[in-house]
């Protein structure tokens, strides 16, 4: 294993997503002051709604960029680029049957945002895949950089004239419209994937439709379990706790889930490799582990020290709700940060189905939360130290559970290599 280039393409991943999350924090100065809690909770929301059919906007063809032949390359970036259209205006009906029936208030422009959000959510990650494939992650890294900093810009700037959940909607898509623009131009330039061709996409949709049709289910499963949480705050509490929530979001967890992100996506990219050329992916694991662990540790201190602090000083006095749920929620995102980064070994065993069962386990236990905090009338706080335990165990036993596996497929990989001794005559 060469350490020095999966340090390096990391570090590269991680520049750009550092970068994005400085422009995020020094916007939150603005941000917090400009908007209201309310506006925040609301837009937390639509951005749940749409990271739903986002993560299997592709279909999940986009996790078989990195591995589909080189003459089937751009078969299968079409492939995904026609499916994440496809879902896109499913999910603008969907949108609008929604809130035509829910009897709110509510205009077209909506369901038009998500399904965009959704389309260019799918996008995006298979062009990402595609560039870290032809090892482009400078470009990669890069977009992250342009769509923080453009949505944050459209915030920013809307909000002094309407300082509506609509503005923050509208930033964020934008950011996704920068981000695809520039991986689509790059794409194009440096690669020419030249005209969709039928007969490439049908013969990736035939390699890949059995490994994607066991994916799809626990992908969107997964997403439902990582956003279910600001639906049923919502359910059980109100709009503002929502947005003390999302700015406790948007301060740790969604900028350790680009972190986690890239980090999966470069094992999966080193490790598939290792698999194919050596057998095993023992080396890549080991060193995903200690990366991955020492950027959660170093999070975790970050949040118990400063995390009270910060949020009264920086953002007013008004967030310190959200400092009590960051602490609160720490060491369920130190544990299922190292397990996410590492998730993708699922594929390169070819076991996915483990994926889809830690999913509905943690489906359930949401569900075994919500459903004693009605019982008891649980305040926020006494919720949330509780849902914090129960996933610090689960997350805890699936990385060990895939840990142990690569192990084991390590150790069969070597004794299957070792000299059979020969039969006595």
């Amino acid at each position: 294993m060469n350490r020095r280039e999966y340090l390096k393409h990391f570090m590269i991943i991680l520049s750009g997503n550092g970068a994005a999350q400085v422009v995020n924090l020094l916007s939150y100065a603005f941000l917090a002051r400009l908007y209201a809690p309310q506006a925040f909770g609301i837009f937390a929301t639509f951005v749940a709604a749409s990271a739903i059919p986002g993560a299997i906007a592709c279909a999940r063809f986009d996790v078989a960029v990195p591995v589909a032949p080189r003459r089937g390359r751009f078969g299968i970036l079409w492939l995904c680029v026609a499916v994440a259209a496809f879902m896109g205006l499913v999910s603008i009906a969907g949108g609008a049957i929604y809130w035509a029936t829910a009897g709110v208030d509510w205009n077209w422009e909506l369901p038009v945002l998500l399904g965009l959000c959704v389309f260019l959510t799918g996008l995006c990650s298979a062009e990402s895949m595609f560039l870290m494939r032809h090892d482009r992650y400078r470009a990669s890294s890069a977009s992250l950089l342009l769509r923080t900093g453009s949505a944050v810009l459209v915030q920013i700037g809307l909000g002094l004239t309407a300082a509506t959940s609509f503005s923050l909607v509208v930033g964020f898509v934008f950011g996704l419209v920068a981000q695809a623009t520039m991986l689509s131009l790059i794409i194009w330039k440096r690669l020419s994937p030249g005209r969709p061709k039928p007969r490439d996409m049908r013969a990736m949709f035939r390699r890949f439709r059995r490994q994607v049709a066991m994916d799809v289910p626990s992908t969107l499963l997964a997403a439902l379990s990582l956003n279910l949480p600001v639906f049923l705050l919502a359910a059980l509490y109100d709009k503002p706790t929502v947005g003390f929530f999302a700015i406790s979001n948007r301060l740790a967890v969604a900028p350790l889930a680009l972190f986690n992100q890239a980090l999966s996506q470069i094992f999966y990219q080193k490790a598939a490799r290792a698999r194919e050329t050596k057998g095993h992916f023992w080396d890549e694991m080991k060193f995903g582990l200690l990366t991955s662990g020492i950027l959660s540790l170093v999070v975790l201190a970050l949040i118990v020290l400063l995390a009270r602090p910060f949020i009264h000083l920086y953002l007013g006095a008004k967030w310190s709700p959200s400092a009590e749920m960051l602490i609160i929620l720490a060491p369920m995102l130190t544990v299922s940060s190292v397990a996410q980064s590492i998730t993708t070994a699922v594929f390169v065993l070819r076991r996915p189905h483990w994926r889809l069962i830690h999913t509905v386990v943690g489906l359930a236990l949401h569900a075994v939360a919500f459903a004693i905090a009605v019982q008891f009338h649980w305040a926020v706080t006494t919720y949330l130290i509780v849902v914090s335990s129960l996933f610090v165990v689960e997350w805890g036993a699936y990385a060990l559970l895939l840990v142990v596996a690569s192990r084991r497929h390590f150790t069969a990989v070597n004794a299957s290599r070792l000299p059979r001794p020969q039969a006595s005559i």
